[in-house]
């Protein structure tokens, strides 16, 4: 099933699937890439950021930028 990585629940993993154009340059830094596997850690509260692992190094994203990435998540 796709969905956005912002819709991901913490400890839910995940492949990369798409990245909006607008942010693949911006983020390809972090090792948010096309194909990778991404776990959400955590959700900080009040539209805070999420924490996702990315080859095992956790970084933060803003809920509006992890909209822009399209996942699949097995069922």
């Amino acid at each position: 099933m796709r969905k956005k990585l912002s819709e991901l629940k913490p400890g839910e993993s995940a492949r990369i699937v798409q990245i909006d154009p607008s942010v693949k340059s911006r983020i390809a830094g972090m090792g948010i890439r096309a194909g990778e596997k991404v776990k959400l850690a955590s959700r900080q509260p009040f539209r805070g950021p999420l924490v996702v692992v990315v080859k095992g190094r956790e970084t933060s994203l803003g809920k509006s930028l992890a909209s822009l990435i399209v996942v699949e998540v097995k069922e």
